[in-house]
């Protein structure tokens, strides 16, 4: 999906969170999720506040902490579980596994549609699922390689 699709997404998402939850309509948030949605895949709040200073909308920090919480009950992000202080754009993500090396921390996202199908049909008493988020830790392909090579030697 495109930027300019994401973006009109987003902005539709946080347009119809907004009237339905009776917040305001800020210049400020649209600017914060414009500005969102051209940061990499996933980004913290201090790339985010280095990326939005200089521009228009003067913000602090608090502001855009709660912003992004915001943005996360409107669904249009989601604070990562592997390393707290991560966020994403997850208003057209589909689910996926995150290998994450144990050794250099390298992340890579796999899709795997039968895990996910079968995850679907789970049901659990007294919690109805919305959402996976599955994370896998190991030794990503260039870690193991060096630790074959330390061992020949």
């Amino acid at each position: 999906m495109n930027q300019d699709k994401r973006k009109g997404l987003a902005r539709e998402a946080l347009s119809r969170y907004i009237t339905e939850h009776h917040r305001r309509c800020t210049p400020e948030r649209f600017a914060l999720l414009d500005k969102m949605i051209e940061m990499p895949a996933r980004f913290t709040i201090d790339e985010l506040c280095t990326a939005i200073s200089g521009g228009e909308f003067r913000v602090s920090k608090a502001t855009i902490y709660n912003t992004m919480r915001l943005f996360a009950d409107a669904g249009i992000v989601r604070k990562l579980h592997l390393d707290g202080s991560q966020w994403e754009i997850s208003i057209d993500s589909t689910p996926a596994v995150r290998l994450v090396c144990r050794n250099c921390g390298r992340v890579r996202e796999v899709r795997d549609s039968q895990l996910f199908n079968t995850l679907r049909l789970k049901r659990y008493q007294s919690f109805v699922i919305d959402r996976f988020e599955i994370c896998a830790s190991g030794l990503c392909s260039k870690c193991r390689d060096k630790g074959k090579r330390k061992k020949q030697q």
